[in-house]
Order: structure tokens, then C-alpha cells, then sequence
């Protein structure tokens, strides 16, 4: 629940687009943000650590592709028992989840992300190693 504050800060704070070309209301930065919101099957690298918690999703848009990570208390048992399988202690796998996404905005620690993304499910974690994107 802690990506709702951003996500809502993120609605009613912003007030022109992107481009800045024509300003946003109030109800066009709350249709932006349901669509962002949307729960979707992601796979890419995730980094986690002190002051870490990165994914870099496969196929990313040059400039997006740095979300800031949390994961429900579901998706974090089910990232934890995964992780267990794994040799040593990677601070970088290769993850597929399902998730929910920000707008694009500043996001994460010093604000280098690019969107913040919620985790919902963890359905695959391997060694980053491993083929990772390449995988089918």
C-alpha cells in the first residue's frame, strides 16, 4: 500500500502533460493513472539491497526503464521462497510477476526511477545469469 501515496500525490499534483503542451485536469490525471494502474504479467531484472529495490523490464523504452519496486506481503513470501532455491545471495535476478504500474514520474530512491511499480505476484525468479530476457 505504500505506492498508493505516490500514485495519488502523482494524480492530483499534476496539472499540465508531460510535453507540456495543454493542461490536465483533475479528472483527465485520474483516467491516466486507472490506465496506468493496470495489473499486467512483467518480466526483466530485478536489483534489491540497501536502498535498492530496481526492475528493469525487458523490452523497455530507452529512458523508462527503471521502475522502483514494492511488493505486497503476498508477492514478498512468494519473492522470499524463491529466493531460498537460489545459490548465495544475488542482488540481481531475473523475476516474471504481475504487477501494476505508476505513470511515468520521477520515481524511487533520489527519485532516478522512472515509474513506481506494485507487485502483486511472483511467478518466476532465477539467477539473472540464466537467459533472462532472451528466454521465450
Amino acid at each position: 500500500m505504500r505506492l498508493l501515496l505516490p500514485l495519488v500525490l502523482a494524480g492530483t499534483v499534476a496539472t499540465t502533460r508531460s510535453d507540456g503542451s495543454t493542461p490536465m485536469t483533475r479528472d483527465t490525471a485520474r483516467t491516466a493513472l486507472v490506465r496506468a494502474d493496470t495489473i499486467r504479467e512483467y518480466r526483466g531484472m530485478y536489483e534489491t539491497g540497501f536502498e535498492v529495490s530496481w526492475f528493469h523490464p525487458c523490452n523497455a523504452e530507452a529512458g523508462d526503464d527503471t521502475w522502483w519496486v514494492t511488493l505486497t506481503d503476498r508477492a514478498l513470501w512468494q519473492r522470499d521462497s524463491l529466493a531460498k532455491k537460489l545459490t548465495g545471495q544475488p542482488r540481481s535476478v531475473f523475476v516474471r510477476w504481475r504487477g501494476s504500474t505508476s505513470m511515468k514520474m520521477p520515481a524511487g530512491h533520489m527519485g532516478r526511477g522512472t515509474r513506481y511499480m506494485l507487485v502483486s505476484e511472483v511467478l518466476e525468479l532465477r539467477p539473472a545469469e540464466e537467459a533472462g530476457c532472451a528466454a521465450a
